[in-house]
Parts: C-alpha cells; sequence; structure tokens
C-alpha cells in the first residue's frame, strides 16, 4: 500500500459515479483522493423525465461540483475516451491524461434509436420537449375528431421497461383531464412475458391491473420488428395498429477504447465489477454487462466497487449483499407502487413485493441508493437506506 492517499477515478457523471464517489469516501476515508471525470457541469435526477410533460418538476438538476465537493472529491471536467490499463491511466476526448490508482467506468450506456414511426423516441431529460409537444398534438388531433391509437414500445435486449408503464398510465390520466381519453387508444407492445415480470410475478399481475384500470392494453412477448401502413409489425402476432409511437431505445455499450467488451459493446467484467484483464479498473452501472439498466442497481454495483477498494486499501468493510435487490418506484398518477425483488444473472430470483402506498424502503426515492438516496432526500445525516416489510408502511 501508498504511504499517502492513492488517486481513485469515477469516469462519469450520473447515478453509479456520484454513489461510487459517496461509498468510496464513507468506505475508504482519508486513504483515497476521490477525482470525478464528468462531461457535464449537472447531476441530472433523469427518472423525473417520464413526470416533467405532464406536471412541473423541480430539483431535478443538482450541480455536480456541489455534490463532488460534499462527497471530498475533486471535479475534472471531462469524458473518458481511452483507458490504457498497462500505465494506469485514462484520456479525455481533449487529450488529457489523467493517472489512477483505480478507475471505475460509470460513463452509462448508449441509448440508440431502432423504429422508423411517427412519434417520439424517449430517452429521458432530452426527449421531454418532443413528448409534450406530441401529446399536445394528440389531444389536437382527438379534438378534431380523429380516433387515434397510440403505443409505448419497449425493445428487446438490455435495458429498463418501467418508464413506457409509468408514460401509459400518465398519458391516459392527462388525456381524460383533457377531455380526450375515449378518442386515444393505448397500447404497451413489449418483449417481456410479463409486464414488468423481472419483479415476479404476483407484481406484474397487480401492473397489469393497474394498466387494466387506466384502460391501457398491453402486449406481452412481442418483438417489434417495424412499422409501415399503420400498424407495428411484430413477432409473434402479426399486426398492432399504431398511429404514433412512443418508444423506448435500445441501450448499447460505451466501448471504451482500451478496455475489453461485451458483443453489444457493455464494458466486460466479472460479477464483482472487475473488468476483466485490466487490473485496477471497475466498471459499475449501466456501462457493465448487468442486462437490467436501473439507477438503484447502478448505485449497487457503485457500492460493490468501492468496497473492494476500500478492502484493498486496507479498510475493514463488509461486502454488500448478494444477490442484488431491485426497488423500484412506478409512478401511475394515482399513487405511487412500490416494487422490489432479489436478482441473480439479470433475472427474478423471488416471487416480489409490490404495495401501492406503502413504501418498502427508507428513504422512499425513486431511486434506491445506499449513500446517494438518504443524500438527496435528506441530506447526507439522513439515515441509511434501509427496507421495509411489505404492509409496514412509513417507519
Amino acid at each position: 500500500m501508498s504511504d499517502g492517499p492513492v488517486t481513485v477515478l469515477i469516469a462519469g457523471g450520473g447515478f453509479a459515479a456520484v454513489e461510487a464517489a459517496l461509498a468510496v469516501r464513507a468506505m475508504a476515508g482519508e486513504r483515497a483522493r476521490v477525482r470525478l471525470v464528468a462531461p457535464d457541469p449537472e447531476f441530472t435526477f433523469a427518472p423525473a423525465a417520464t413526470r416533467s410533460p405532464f406536471a412541473a418538476v423541480t430539483g431535478d438538476r443538482l450541480p455536480l461540483r456541489d455534490l463532488a465537493a460534499l462527497a471530498g472529491a475533486d471535479l475534472v471536467t471531462g469524458t473518458l475516451a481511452e483507458v490504457r490499463p498497462d500505465l494506469h491511466c485514462m484520456l479525455t476526448a481533449t487529450g488529457d491524461e489523467l493517472r489512477y490508482d483505480h478507475l471505475v467506468v460509470a460513463v452509462g450506456a448508449r441509448a440508440e434509436r431502432w423504429l422508423d414511426a411517427p412519434g417520439v423516441l424517449f430517452r429521458g431529460p432530452r426527449d421531454e420537449g418532443a413528448l409534450g409537444d406530441l401529446l399536445r398534438t394528440i389531444v389536437s388531433r382527438a379534438m378534431d375528431g380523429e380516433r387515434l391509437r397510440v403505443v409505448f414500445a419497449v425493445p428487446p435486449g438490455p435495458g429498463w421497461a418501467v418508464p413506457a408503464y409509468e408514460l401509459a398510465l400518465l398519458s391516459s390520466l392527462w388525456l381524460r383531464r383533457n377531455g380526450v381519453r375515449e378518442s386515444v387508444e393505448l397500447t404497451v407492445v413489449t418483449a417481456e412475458d410479463e409486464a414488468l415480470g423481472v419483479f415476479g410475478h404476483e407484481a406484474a399481475e397487480a401492473v397489469t391491473a393497474e394498466l387494466g384500470e387506466a384502460g391501457v392494453e398491453v402486449r406481452t412477448g412481442a418483438v417489434i420488428r417495424g412499422w409501415e401502413d399503420g400498424a407495428l409489425r411484430v413477432v409473434p402476432d402479426g399486426r398492432v395498429p399504431a398511429d404514433l409511437v412512443i418508444c423506448l431505445p435500445v441501450l448499447r455499450g460505451p466501448r471504451v477504447a482500451g478496455l475489453p467488451h461485451t458483443q453489444l459493446g457493455f464494458v466486460a467484467a466479472d460479477h464483482d465489477g472487475r473488468v476483466v484483464g485490466s487490473p485496477g479498473v471497475y466498471v459499475a452501472g449501466d456501462a457493465g454487462p448487468f442486462p437490467v439498466k436501473q439507477a438503484g442497481l447502478a448505485c449497487q454495483q457503485a457500492d460493490a466497487v468501492a468496497a473492494l477498494i476500500a478492502v484493498e486499501l486496507g479498510a475493514h468493510v463488509a461486502p454488500p449483499p448478494a444477490p442484488p435487490t431491485l426497488r423500484a418506484v412506478l409512478w401511475t398518477g394515482r399513487g405511487d407502487r412500490f416494487l422490489r425483488t432479489d436478482l441473480a444473472g439479470g433475472r427474478d430470483e423471488s416471487a416480489g413485493v409490490g404495495a401501492i402506498t406503502a413504501e418498502l424502503w427508507w428513504p422512499p426515492g425513486k431511486v434506491a441508493g445506499r449513500f446517494l438516496t438518504p443524500f438527496l432526500e435528506g441530506g447526507p445525516d439522513t439515515a441509511r437506506l434501509v427496507d421495509l416489510s411489505a404492509g409496514e408502511g412509513l417507519r
């Protein structure tokens, strides 16, 4: 071990990166000098993007410099372009060379278009405006007497389907408030076997019932092959009528130069986040190979990586629990539905737990991160993230 603090570089500015900075500081203390290398000066609470087209959202953007400072980290403006593991350095897009003892790659995934259809590709905050414009167009056309068929499309492959269901439920309520709900058919088309089946069968049934009450049809097990002549071509059921399509993107890995990657471009790593054949390099969050891409899981992966680094630096740290726990809040417009299950290999390994009004963890943030959630909900002195039993409710 070095006599002084070692340098831990964290590349990225999202949930996994900020959680990693907080976790390394909490676990390794003064043993580590943390440097956060991010392309954007703001931390964006991306999950809020599904709500913002329907209602004003505040607090979804925070100065990253302030978060970094409170985490005891230096903020460096830059975008990861290449890693040279043999030299223990990373290069930014502008050619700056940054040395490290440990590097955490938390740059996220690339959200790409995959369907050519009239409507909107919804990748999060960058598409809030386009979605809002589309919703207003739907209302206008419906008021003019048109009957419209709107589909929310979930692609197969690695990703996170919750935004599609939230958009469908919130759209249904919003259209009803605008007096045109009966003129618009809403359908979710997904390659999932069940609606949010990753949480288990019981949770999927509850979500399906929620959609049914909102008048939203669900077509599961349907792989979309394209759109033509007012319909989606799907396998195996043929066609789904669609005048407009709001589709989630396909996610692909960042293909970081100098690091091994999977066929889809995600950084190749073992189950605890160590990058294959790259000593001192770790990956956390959507840039890694785990198939479920969700901010809360990204935080857990960041915690696991931080624990590995802290142990190497001589700290006594208990490893994070395994398998990881998937926690999610489904915004329905009529009450938040809390969902939780344990994962292994990206698929559900328990029946799951769901409650329409009772929190299943505390603090009950939209994103459940061991250090980040208490930090965002009430400051760094707030009680740590803890799970609650179903029905226990607010503690």
